[in-house]
């Protein structure tokens, strides 16, 4: 077939996976009747009016010259690194476009991808070394600003390659520990992305709060990140190499990277978090359960095992089905950022779920001013008073409030307080054994 058969019959498919790059754009600059329509097709604003440019000029090319043109046009195309688009109008090898498949893959799942693809922890690295990508690409791709910017243009050429670029792309996302970035494309893997809820909560929900609260400047939070397997090297190298290195910075940065993590990376995070003294944090991230018991009280005392597993499923539905018995349980509850997660066996327990740091002082005041308590008792005493049941009493653990207590950060207005007074308390107080001890728990060697 002739270059303007070959052209015409494969017009779409060429607009599609011919990338018009500056190498093949160069190498073109020699062939005849091609080369006077470079500097337009170099002006175009989109790859697809760059090749449509071009791929007209094939058509146009005189037929005495044609069989000449045609082989310095798949000349350029291989010498740029387009083997499988130069196999269109010759075939020398096995190298095919990127299948509709494939593509449609790509541009499906394009707008989760630019949310957690990373392309600066070691991909790009890996793609240009297997040469999947070209070190133009490379440098393209990390010309782009932010992260989603650069995994939206890393697809953007992916599409335009061949199709092995596409199982190219999967082996590196393993390899440089994206496989939650896999399991997008392929459904495969028990590595799967971080729910929505908890990427916005990093990202946007509250992300000052956040970032004025996180501590990272001291490195135990990253050593703790890598020691979990949240962050690789080039990881650590962004968080500690950025400028100017305040813990403010720092902290938008992890956020940041920890938003493109795997679920379980998430929850690791979270370790972190508390193995670091960082409850509070955690508590802000995805909220805090406490578990309360309820012990039923029977007229004369003892136990009624069959009474006590029908309240625990009358519970179970009432709390499900959101039941006019729990209706203003559920209203005290929500309207105080607490809600209801699990009701399980064991002296029936309830796990409460506390949105924030706030809702949890909440509920701990409801609980301990008795008001929590008399409104289970409202809800469902009567229904099982004739059957012996007196009265349910509420049990908390101390500890699991201590355990959030030990956590929760000075608020903004005694920070204040005492950065006002700075000057004049630094001359004030004394730092003795004792006012240590007294005060921390702790004493000077």
């Amino acid at each position: 077939m002739t270059l303007k058969q070959t052209t015409e019959g494969n017009f779409a498919s060429l607009l599609m996976c011919m990338d018009p790059s500056a190498d093949l754009l160069g190498r073109l600059r020699s062939v005849p009747c091609v080369k006077d329509r470079i500097s337009v097709a170099d002006q175009q604003t989109t790859d697809n009016k760059k090749n449509n440019t071009l791929l007209r000029a094939f058509c146009e090319v005189p037929d005495d010259i044609q069989e000449s043109v045609m082989n310095d046009v798949i000349s350029a195309l291989r010498s740029s690194g387009q083997k499988h688009v130069g196999n269109i109008f010759r075939k020398d090898s096995d190298e095919i476009p990127m299948t509709d498949e494939h593509q449609r893959t790509l541009k499906m799942k394009k707008d989760q991808l630019c949310h957690i693809i990373d392309t600066e922890n070691g991909l790009l690295n890996k793609l240009v070394s297997t040469e999947v990508i070209s070190p133009v690409d490379e440098d393209d791709i990390r010309a782009m600003p932010g992260y989603n910017e650069k995994a939206r243009k890393l697809i953007q050429v992916l599409t335009r390659k061949s199709d092995d670029a596409f199982d190219g792309l999967i082996s590196a996302l393993n390899l440089t520990g994206q496989s939650h970035a896999t399991y997008v494309l392929t459904g495969n893997g028990s590595s799967q992305p971080l729910i929505e809820e908890y990427r916005k909560r990093l990202v946007s929900n509250p992300r000052d709060d956040l970032v004025k609260t996180m501590e990272s400047k001291n490195d135990g939070l990253i050593t703790a990140l890598m020691d979990k397997g949240v962050f690789s090297d080039y990881d650590e190298q962004r968080v500690t190499g950025v400028q100017p290195d305040t813990t403010d910075n720092r902290n938008e940065i992890i956020l940041n990277l920890v938003a493109r993590k795997s679920q379980s990376d998430f929850f690791n995070f979270i370790s972190a978090l508390k193995d670091t003294d960082q409850m509070h944090v955690a508590v802000k991230l995805i909220g805090a359960d406490v578990v309360a018991k309820i012990k039923t009280v029977y007229e004369g005392g003892g136990r009624m095992p069959d009474v006590d597993a029908e309240l625990l499923e009358y519970k179970r539905e009432m709390f499900q089905t959101n039941g006019d018995a729990v209706r203003r349980v559920n209203e005290l509850l929500s309207h105080n950022g607490v809600s209801v997660s699990a009701v399980r066996e064991g002296c029936i327990e309830i796990t409460f779920t506390c949105e924030n740091v706030e809702s949890l002082n909440n509920f701990r005041d409801q609980f301990k001013s008795g008001k929590l308590a008399t409104m289970f008792n409202e809800a469902f005493r009567t229904r099982f008073a004739n059957k012996g049941l007196k009265s349910l009493k509420l049990s908390i653990g101390r500890e699991q409030f201590q355990t959030f207590d030990r956590g929760v950060p000075m608020t903004i207005e005694h920070c204040q307080a005492l950065l006002s007074f700075e000057e004049s308390l630094v001359s004030e107080i004394k730092v003795s054994n004792t006012f240590l001890k007294s005060a921390f728990g702790v004493a000077l060697c």
